[in-house]
């Protein structure tokens, strides 16, 4: 499975991808957050708000197009939802910083060659 869709990508952006730059940009400082109180919460046992921040995270990447990221949330979801501590927890962060690093250079690259023209 490829990193990003492109196509969701560019559809967000609606012909101006530098104005969808700081939203990626904004997801990755959010995103860590959600990551740090997901981990709080997984320690804490507290399943429920693990659940609701792995869904969060989940719906944000998917309308930016970071499908492996959101198919692991999808994943770590319903294993929280069992309340089990997801196997595939450790690469949650690793697969969002890749994530944000792609989109965040697809979206520049795309937003070079727009105002180029």
């Amino acid at each position: 499975m490829a990193l990003l869709d492109t196509a969701q990508l560019d559809a967000m952006a609606a012909g101006t991808p530098e104005l969808l730059l700081p939203i990626v940009i904004d997801f990755e400082t959010n995103g860590k957050l959600q990551l740090n109180r997901l981990h709080r919460a997984l320690v804490e046992g507290r399943f429920m708000d693990a659940s609701d921040i792995l869904h969060q995270l989940k719906g944000a990447s998917g309308t930016m197009g970071m499908i492996r990221f959101e198919e692991l949330c999808r994943e770590c979801e319903g294993q929280v939802g069992s309340e089990q501590i997801p196997p595939r927890f450790a690469d949650l962060a690793p697969l969002f910083l890749e994530s944000i690093a792609s989109a965040t250079s697809y979206l520049q690259d795309h937003s070079n060659r727009h105002s180029s023209q």
